[in-house]
């Protein structure tokens, strides 16, 4: 028997109680080709990436969330309902994505963050994982105009420390402020950033992040030069 990429399963909305189906990209299949400095992967099949099927869109009320979303509260709820389940046109995401299908899914998920005050770190996530599907489409435009968004979550996030028990570090954090602020030409910024790793006290701790911020500082110094 032949095994399919994807698998559908059915889930419980949150939001509203519907059980709605939705797809998966199977863990064993997606084989790694590259990885960008913003931690972008390019995969051997991208028509079956990860990535665009990682945020889940309830079929019947709209609400929009991922495996990172935070549990809903019966106050967001009515928010929810309010500004996205009474504009809602009941239709499916449950389906083979592509790309586009994908960033409206995202978008989604990013508006339903927004109104439950979802943390800064994950609302990043979300931000930067559209920044990478405009970039596999070729709009740079688009791509630049979420990666600065993508920028003011995460100084946010820093800020108040909102990654704290999370799978992100504030090294990670600095990094990727970093990383797309050079990506933005905003050279200052991203030499900023990368200084503060390579000072960091938990620099012996996570080695590999503070050796490619070495490296992407000094492309960024040799960049600004350029401009």
């Amino acid at each position: 028997m032949t095994i399919t990429p994807t698998f559908s399963r059915t889930l419980k909305c949150p939001c509203c109680s519907n059980s709605f189906s939705t797809v998966n990209v199977r863990i064993s299949y997606p084989k790694t080709v590259e990885v960008s400095t913003d931690f972008c992967v390019t995969y051997q099949d991208e028509v079956n990436s990860p990535y665009l099927y990682y945020v889940n869109v309830c079929n019947l009320c709209g609400y929009a969330f991922t495996k990172n979303s935070s549990l809903i509260s019966s106050i967001s709820k009515a928010i929810i309902q309010k500004e996205v389940s009474e504009k809602w046109r009941p239709r499916s995401f449950g389906d083979i994505r592509s790309v586009e299908d994908a960033i409206t899914c995202y978008k989604l998920a990013i508006y339903c963050s927004i109104l439950k005050n979802e943390k800064y770190y994950i609302l990043a996530g979300l931000l930067l994982r559209v920044s990478w599907l405009y970039r596999k489409l070729n709009n740079q435009v688009e791509e630049e105009r979420f990666m600065l968004k993508t920028v003011e979550a995460y100084k946010k996030s820093y800020d108040i420390a909102d990654y704290v028990g999370s799978e992100m570090s504030e090294i990670r954090v600095l990094f990727l402020i970093g990383e797309l602020s050079r990506r933005c030409k905003l050279y200052e910024d991203a030499i900023s950033h990368f200084s503060k790793i390579v000072a960091h006290s938990n620099a012996q701790l996570e080695k590999g992040i503070v050796e490619k911020a070495r490296q992407q500082w000094q492309i960024t110094r040799e960049e600004a030069k350029k401009h």
